[in-house]
């Protein structure tokens, strides 16, 4: 089968997210024989090649986006949907996987891609089909209705009348089915107007091999990034406000009045570093329990779990699916994780870690005291977590599903 992929980012030039997700699904459907083309935008004017990613193709286009233009072109940008039309014209995908498209390649190159195709799903890695916030104004509410007419946060996309609108339609014209990466992210693009296109859950996964590491490893990392021997809470990923930093560090407060501990955060935005060691500041955090790491790469994130006790997610909105979930119980690492979004799909509460209310630093700083001081449990529940992850969230279980909805949807 020809396999046609959209992503508006994509390896080396993406920093984690729906462009890690959309390299290694692509890969696995290579694996299994199937010609794969990708098409993602270029970070520079070096673009137009057709360079080998390992077992697919990916061409890179030059998408220049000005600021003030941003919110128009990502809904319809001429250059990049002319370019998808040439390129699809000439691979004649049978199916097209598209998967964040909303910032580069814009909406419309859904309907480019498809000429001739007989199927295209989308995969949402996130709400920005009708909020371009992720819904920073619930605050702890269960109930995830975008109101941008009324949503201070949303004042942006009231710059371009009929916004959401306008990529509904788009969507509903060209999409055969959407697949949503967690029950929680389907039950909000419902409560959103999608009911009109086939929602399909299909939970992210990842390879569950990773390296072994000895203790004189783990000790070296910790020694090198200035960590000492006291226990550890890890927290990652593209780092921000959005991803509960803020209210980790008041919850590690909490937490260091029941056990001698320290955090340690690994992420891309220098700006939030320096925001957070403010807040650390202020909450009375002193400098040796809060460690900002920044980006890692894999090799680096593979030692950052290994030297770590407890991993954290504390999510303040619904994040659809954390990765750093994953990650920790491919380590067999348990987790602290939000009560919001899809983290309480992937951790089971009381089985492979806690559940807790990032809004509540109280409760969710006793949770991770609670492991930290019970390393016997917590080798328990970070077993159980290594047990899940291979029974459910393995990306050759997720690319299965992947093609058996390509294969079935109209």
């Amino acid at each position: 089968m020809r396999i046609l992929v959209l992503s508006d980012t994509f390896p080396p030039h993406n920093l984690g997210g729906a462009g890690e997700v959309a390299d290694l699904v692509s890969q696995g459907y290579a694996a299994r024989g199937h010609d794969v083309l990708v098409l993602t935008a270029a970070p520079d004017r070096q673009a137009g090649r057709l360079e080998q990613r390992g077992g697919v193709r990916v061409r890179r286009l030059w998408l220049p986006v000005p600021a003030l233009l941003r919110l128009h072109l990502s809904v319809a940008h001429p250059l990049a949907v002319a370019m998808v039309r040439r390129a699809a014209a000439a691979f004649a995908p049978d199916v097209v996987h598209a998967h964040n498209v909303h910032e580069r390649l814009s909406i419309a190159s859904l309907g480019a891609a498809r000429a001739g195709a007989a199927r295209l799903i989308l995969t949402a890695h996130d709400y920005l089909l009708f909020c371009l916030t992720k819904f920073l104004c619930a605050e702890g509410c269960s109930e995830y209705t975008a109101t941008p007419s009324r949503c201070v946060h949303c004042k942006h996309i009231r710059r371009v009348p009929g916004r959401n609108q306008a990529v509904h339609g788009l969507v509903r014209r060209n999409v055969s089915a959407i697949a949503c990466i967690s029950r929680a992210q389907r039950a909000t693009l419902e409560a959103n107007g999608f009911r009109d296109i086939p929602l399909e859950v299909v939970h992210n996964g990842i390879a569950p091999q990773v390296p072994v590491f000895d203790a004189a490893q783990r000790q070296a990392f910790r020694a090198f990034r200035g960590i000492n021997d006291r226990p550890l809470v890890l927290f990652g990923g593209r780092i921000s406000g959005a991803k509960g930093g803020d209210q980790l560090l008041r919850a590690m407060v909490h937490a260091r009045r029941r056990v001698d501990c320290q955090l340690a955060a690994a992420g891309d935005r220098p700006t939030y570093f320096a925001h957070a060691r403010g807040l650390a500041d202020e909450e009375g955090l002193e400098q040796s329990a809060f460690h900002s790491l920044g980006w890692l790469d894999a090799g680096a994130l593979d030692l950052a779990f290994a030297a770590s006790d407890v991993c954290a997610t504390p999510s303040v909105y619904p994040d659809p699916f954390n990765l750093m979930n994953l990650r920790a119980m491919a380590h067999r690492k348990p987790v602290v994780g939000t009560c919001y979004g899809g983290t309480p799909e992937i951790v089971s509460d009381g089985e492979t870690g806690l559940i807790a209310d990032p809004w509540r630093p109280e409760e969710f700083g006793a949770r991770l005291a609670e492991l930290l001081a019970d390393p016997a449990r917590s080798r328990h529940l970070g077993e159980a977590g290594r047990a899940r992850l291979e029974a459910h969230f393995t990306l050759d279980r997720q690319v299965d599903q992947y093609l058996t909805l390509l294969a079935r949807a109209g």
